[in-house]
């Protein structure tokens, strides 16, 4: 899932979020995962680690090497009961 930047801010991901985590529980889901580049390591993704904070979700994991050195990879993950 993705909002284009020039949408960010709009509260769009958001309810995009909502309703996914409305379907997954409806879908007898526990968790959402959600992967990310880790915190720290570039501009936008340090927004988009603080947008799945403030959506709730928690840090689970950091793969350094799952995608490259320059991208370790982030996993958070979110109980949606």
């Amino acid at each position: 899932m993705g909002v284009k930047k020039e949408y960010h801010r709009a509260g769009i991901g958001k309810k995009l979020f909502e309703k996914a985590r409305d379907i997954a529980r409806s879908e007898g889901f526990s968790f959402i995962q959600v992967k990310t580049v880790k915190m720290g390591m570039y501009d936008d993704y340090d927004r988009t680690n603080k947008f799945y904070i403030s959506l709730g979700f928690k840090e689970l994991e950091v793969f350094p090497t799952l995608w490259n050195e320059a991208n370790p990879c982030q996993i958070y993950i979110m109980n949606v009961d």
